[in-house]
């Protein structure tokens, strides 16, 4: 299991107690957690240098600090200890700001600081708002260019104080400065950590780190060479005085002189640094609702999921737990990708998973390697192709299809292979979804992908010369299909609700279960038996409409999944499967709790969808739109709960797909919005092939009629838009009743 990775390896290497966490080198206790009640993080990226920003609203820490990795080098965020500005005796908390007046320094504290999201010239940046005795403090992160430069803008406003005064600002790197000219230092680093590393990474780079302030602003290094002060800067009672500084985490850099050429053009102001990127950022969706959830929800995961993913397409899919890659991950976090219309970096996403995940046999990469047959995963190959059609649907290219075509076919093929599936149909192994070895069966999520999987390559076959191949395709995905719902020993259907998993060699279903579990105090090792019913993944199915959601099925398995909200806490969010077979970390999993709400909403239970959502809005991680894997509800927790980046790419197809509602049918685009009364009007500006769609749905009720650049279209009988074969961008507006 992933989680059985992370635990491992935080026990094993790093030798850290589960549960005492004053066994830490470092001198801030939880530091290393990547979990902490009020811990929001937000990653911003420029180039190769990924920053992580932590924020924290509890205790006595800096309450805003952030660490630099290499986002060509997936692994090397599987714990902090592995950023460039990590050390054993400050953690990451040599990044904090420090203003000093007189001879104390104050930083940001939990209690009094506010921190979120901010734009500086449509750029998503990170913002900072505390107290420095009588100064109002407030830092502004923001990447620019694309050869690892941040501005931090610091702004003092002397708010509550009486009379005229002299401030420091302390900026510092993880160790002396090896190098130095006017206003700048810079130091060499390597990862703080030597980490394992996955099957398709074998080396990592030295990064150089580096401060500088223009040279309008007196600055001197002090503290034995590692910290750069600038100052003094005299302030007036109500006066605001802003100071201009600039970090570099120059990863791969070939001299110490290159790197201060890159922050002397910093310093210098180029506008091409910020317009460059500015550029980038002005594609992307936006959304204009006054519905403050939905709105801050898309702008959060828009601003995050880009700043997830290497140049080349690589991204840990479990930052600060996992390190390593799976095809499922990379293909749901690109799916979000395509939602916030970042084709580009969606395409790199694409073609790294065909280069590098999928062998050219048609086997798909589990945790950085490639499994025994028996334990592969099925869903593997469906999401994949999933991911394929909505990016071909999106942007119309098809040049991936016909690159790799031959490895495409293997893939699609794979599952249809007689070894791993018996008279019924449908596919079979020992492995199920959530990657925990049981006895041989039929999962219900393998059944889904496949099938999903097959009709995505039958609207693809003919970029990839496989129109021979879709009869062949169409009728295995209705006999899995048949056999899943009406098969009389073996359907995957009991007592009117979806089933998780059914056993080949009895066909009874798999419900019960007893082994030991990885972590202390997890429920499978303290309890004599466990049940894995319900299951996360039975929503699934209704949530891409495989089965009608409007149906009674499909009404009592999201009632099923309902039992897995509130398992056993008070504060909402589903579990990913019956709490009492949690074999490592119990609690709510925010990406499990979206595919129950995608579910939800489709079957029109927006009072349940509305109340997902709203919980994804306010628990942990989700002021940020970089969520926990789970929310730990046992003393172990806080060292395994990484994020994940897939739970963001599940929050924007959730707004684009299920609230605004549009589809793809063989290539053609279909809308019915299913919008929340609170969220109408709604206007969108997407991105679409080499154009853009100007989205506005006037309310939430069902659709009248529809204007598509000036025409009027009436739905069809099923309530859709079906908007027009030529239609290559422009005006859409919906107008419901």
């Amino acid at each position: 299991m992933k989680k059985l990775l992370a635990i491992f390896f935080i026990i094993g290497c790093c030798g850290i107690s589960l549960f005492a966490a004053d066994v830490q080198q470092t001198a801030y206790p939880y530091a290393e957690h990547s979990y902490l009640q009020g811990r929001t993080y937000y990653v911003l990226r420029s180039g190769r240098a990924n920053m992580i920003l932590q924020t924290d609203k509890v205790g006595y820490v800096p309450a805003f600090g952030f660490m630099l990795f290499d986002m060509g080098t997936p692994w090397q965020s599987k714990v902090k200890k592995g950023a460039y500005n990590f050390t054993e005796t400050d953690a990451f908390y040599n990044s904090v700001l420090k203003m000093r007046l007189k001879s104390f320094p104050f930083t940001a504290l939990p209690q009094t600081t506010e921190s979120g999201w901010c734009y500086v010239e449509g750029i998503p940046s990170v913002f900072s708002d505390w107290w420095a005795s009588g100064l109002k403090v407030k830092e502004t992160i923001t990447p620019i260019g694309d050869n690892g430069l941040f501005r931090r803008m610091v702004t003092l406003h002397s708010s509550d104080m009486v009379t005229t005064d002299t401030a420091y600002i302390q900026l510092s790197l993880p160790e002396q400065a090896a190098f130095s000219s006017e206003g700048m230092i810079l130091c060499s680093r390597s990862m703080g950590i030597e980490i394992e590393n996955s099957a398709t990474d074998d080396t990592w780079a030295d990064a150089v780190l580096g401060i500088a302030v223009p040279t309008e602003f007196t600055s001197k290094i002090i503290n034995d060479g590692t910290t750069l002060e600038v100052g003094p800067i005299v302030i007036a009672p109500g006066e605001q005085v802003e100071v201009e500084t600039y970090l570099l985490a120059d990863v791969g850099s070939s001299s110490m002189e290159a790197s201060e050429e890159k922050l002397k053009q910093a310093i210098s102001k180029d506008e091409k640094l910020i317009s460059a990127i500015a550029d980038r950022w002005a594609v992307t969706n936006k959304i204009q609702t006054e519905d403050t959830v939905v709105q801050d929800m898309f702008d959060a995961a828009r601003n995050a999921l880009p700043c997830c993913i290497a140049d080349n397409g690589a991204m840990n899919a479990g930052i600060f737990e996992y390190g390593l890659q799976w095809i499922r991950d990379a293909s749901n976090t690109c799916l979000g990708i395509i939602h916030i219309g970042e084709f580009e970096t969606a395409r790199t996403v694409l073609e790294y998973m065909l280069a590098n995940m999928i062998t050219d046999e048609g086997t798909t990469m589990i945790a950085g390697m490639f499994d025994k047959p028996d334990l592969e995963q099925f869903d593997q190959m469906g999401e994949f192709m999933h991911a394929m059609k909505s990016y071909v649907d999106w942007s119309g290219d098809t040049s991936l299809l016909t690159k790799y075509r031959g490895k495409i076919l293997k893939m699609i093929e794979r599952p249809l292979h007689p070894v791993f599936r018996d008279e019924t149909g449908m596919v079979h192994n020992r492995r199920e979804f959530w990657e925990r070895t049981f006895e041989d069966a039929y999962e219900l999520a393998y059944q889904m992908w496949v099938i999903e999987g097959l009709r995505s390559a039958a609207s693809l076959a003919g970029y990839l010369d496989a129109d021979d191949r879709v009869p062949v395709w169409l009728a295995e995905a209705d006999k899995i299909e048949n056999a899943m719902l009406n098969h009389p020993t073996a359907k995957l259907v009991d007592d009117g609700h979806l089933i998780k998993r059914r056993n080949v060699k009895d066909k009874q279903i798999f419900t019960t279960l007893k082994y030991s579990s990885w972590v202390p105090g997890a429920p499978t090792g303290v309890e004599s038996l466990s049940s894995v019913y319900p299951d996360a993944t039975m929503a699934l199915p209704v949530a891409m409409n495989l089965i009608d959601p409007k149906s009674e099925l499909a009404y009592n398995t999201i009632m099923e999944t309902e039992k897995l909200w509130n398992r056993r806490w008070n504060f909402g969010g589903h579990d990913r499967y019956n709490t009492s077979s949690q074999g490592d970390q119990p609690g709510p999993w925010p990406f499990a709790t979206t595919f129950i709400m995608r579910g939800e909403h489709e079957a029109g239970l927006h009072d349940l969808s509305r109340r997902s959502l709203e919980w994804l809005y306010t628990v942990d991680g989700g002021k940020g739109g970089l969520w926990y894997e789970e929310i730990p509800v046992i003393a172990a927790g806080g060292f395994a709960a990484g994020l994940i980046p897939w739970t963001s790419g599940e929050v924007s197809l959730f707004m684009v797909r299920h609230l605004m509602g549009i589809k793809f049918d063989h290539g053609q685009m279909i809308i019915k919005p299913n919008l929340y009364e609170t969220t109408a009007p709604l206007k969108a500006d997407l991105r679409y092939k080499d154009s853009r769609i100007n989205l506005e749905i006037t309310g939430a009720g069902d659709v009248k009629y529809a204007f598509v650049n000036g025409k009027k279209i009436s739905p069809d009988k099923m309530g859709r838009i079906v908007v027009p074969e030529n239609f290559k961008g422009g005006i859409i507006k919906i107008v419901t009743d």
